[in-house]
């Protein structure tokens, strides 16, 4: 675990030397760029000064907060990039040119009382110097949040997100949101589940759930997919279950859903009743039968049986494993887990196979790594999450970052995915490894047609990417990473072809003060394209960033 730092102020410096130059203002500065480039400017200068003077109050303030299980933190982060390929070319007459970057952000989190969870937002305003490229905002969104309107009985989860994807998985890929790629999209995902749990006398346990979600993307881009993904699912379940504590219990689960894709206005719709036997002859370890009936119109209207089996396995607070398999007849599903976390190391591997309506990784990042990891060093989730982010800027290491770029579907696949992370965290030494498998199959239903998008062109598509990561702490209060990412996607026929991108950064962070970090990096990246749109490319570029927590 990082250790808290004793932060001293520098030596003011010797009596009769030479004091420097003042620094130019921020409105002389603004006077000689652009309106919005002077904003940058004037917001890194902003930053740089709080940095050095944090009020009492804030910090009184930060206390309280983790005192009731409550925290803000809002923040500000200002960067500057050079790239020698803006646009990504593929020619000789490539876009160079500066990219600025101011990124107000907060996180708030609440560990207690009627509300629980975290959101984390962070708005982009970018800018792009010697470029004839319009400026323009990116949203970033990750939020979780449960709240019980009436105690022990009546609740709703709610989950957000807002993020960059790929529009195909065939099109241009790119190392940073950045850079200026047509075959990029914003996603916005709103989930709402509103659920109730009470008793039925001593005889069974129920929850009442619904669930609605939507997935929309804005308009552009111009890769292979070609469409937007947007999407709405609406699900209705009860789940009946026997008093908890017995050997042999039993359960009762009927559900109904729709999906709905807006571009190709096709409709997909399940309904199933299935019933469960679980047998727990020790307390690590549970083993169950499912069966049931389920229909659904992934190839048509048909009513078929349904049965499966689970396990699980927790010989203690450290391990995990569970298993379950079902058999459909639009394919079998499974969902395999196991974690495992020690001192100094944590592991998460997964394999799964379920039908997707739309990219939803599952592949644990930094964050959830790292969050594992102290879990039990750290059991106030407020405080845990605090002490997770600082680590993670310390080490210069994105929170959300995980291999795969993934691609909109206007259909509905079977979906399957292979995953494995790990992180060791030595006293000077974090090293971070993560691999996925990708593989997602068409599910047609003749009378509905194909939809659009990827799984138009291909019947299948394999993504598969890795990333391999080592930070070194140089002091206390600085910190070295290294890096290296590549990521593949293939087509199954239809000439679709396949791309492979390659990157390896390397950069060094920098503690000026209990709330800021400063850092500086490299990067270079190599992208492959032997598919439909041939737009191979090599970018290298220079960053640096300063980041304010309040």
């Amino acid at each position: 675990m990082t250790r808290a730092y004793d932060l001293r102020r520098r030596p003011s410096p010797p009596h009769g030397s030479t004091a420097p130059a003042a620094p130019a203002t921020p409105a002389a500065l603004a006077s000689r760029v652009s309106p919005l480039r002077g904003a940058c400017l004037a917001a890194l200068g902003l930053a740089a000064a709080i940095a050095h003077a944090p009020s009492a109050a804030q910090e009184s303030g930060g206390a309280a907060g983790s005192r009731s299980g409550f925290s803000v933190t809002p923040r500000v982060s200002v960067s500057e990039t050079w790239s020698d390929n803006l646009d990504l070319s593929s020619g000789s007459a490539r876009d160079r040119g500066f990219i600025t970057a101011v990124s107000p952000g907060v996180t708030i989190s609440s560990g207690r009382g009627a509300i629980r969870g975290t959101l984390d937002y962070t708005l982009d305003g970018i800018l792009y110097t010697k470029s004839d490229r319009d400026a323009r905002l990116q949203n970033q969104l990750s939020t979780r949040i449960t709240a019980e309107l009436v105690p022990s009985a009546l609740f709703v989860d709610v989950a957000g997100d807002i993020s960059q994807q790929s529009i195909s998985a065939f099109g241009q890929q790119s190392p940073d949101n950045k850079l200026d790629s047509s075959n990029r999209t914003e996603t916005r995902m709103l989930q709402v589940s509103p659920y109730w749990r009470g008793r039925l006398g001593s005889f069974a346990g129920f929850e009442l759930r619904a669930m609605g979600q939507m997935r929309d993307s804005s308009d552009g881009g111009t890769g292979a997919a070609g469409g937007s993904g947007d999407s709405k699912q609406g699900t209705l379940s009860l789940n009946l279950f026997g008093p908890v504590g017995r050997e042999l219990n039993w359960g009762l689960n009927a559900s109904t859903t729709r999906m709905h894709f807006e571009q190709t206005s096709v409709d997909y719709r399940t309904t199933s009743v299935l019933g469960s036997l679980n047998w727990t002859p020790d307390i690590d370890w549970t083993v169950g039968l499912t069966g049931g009936r389920e229909r659904s119109d992934f190839f048509g209207p048909e009513t078929t049986s349904v049965y499966g089996a689970n396990l699980r396995w927790s010989p203690g607070p450290r391990t995990k494993f569970a298993a379950e398999w079902q058999h459909h007849s639009y394919g079998d599903s499974h969902n395999i887990t196991f974690d495992h976390r020690m001192a100094q190391f944590s592991l998460r591997a997964n394999s799964s196979q379920n039908v997707s309506t739309g990219e939803t990784p599952t592949q644990a990042t930094n964050y959830q790594l790292l969050d594992l990891q102290f879990s039990s060093l750290e059991p106030d989730p407020v405080k845990r999450d605090a002490f997770v982010r600082a680590t993670l800027a310390s080490l210069g290491l994105n929170p959300n970052s995980f291999s795969g770029a993934g691609f909109l579907s206007n259909t509905a696949s079977l979906q399957r995915r292979s995953e494995v992370s790990m992180i060791w965290t030595g006293p000077r030494l974090t090293i971070t490894l993560s691999g996925n498998d990708n593989k997602n199959r068409r599910l047609i239903n003749s009378s509905l047609g194909v939809g659009s998008g990827d799984l138009a062109l291909t019947d299948r598509v394999r993504q598969r990417g890795a990333t391999v990561s080592m930070g070194y702490k140089l002091t206390p209060l600085a910190n070295a990473n290294v890096s290296y990412t590549r990521q593949n996607s293939r087509g199954d026929g239809g000439g679709v072809g396949s791309n492979d991108m390659r990157t390896l950064a390397a950069n060094a962070t920098y503690r000026l003060g209990p709330r800021t970090d400063a850092s500086f990096g490299l990067r270079q990246t190599k992208f492959d394209d032997t598919g439909l749109f041939a737009t191979s490319y090599q970018e290298h570029a220079i960053y640096a960033s300063l980041t304010q927590r309040f």
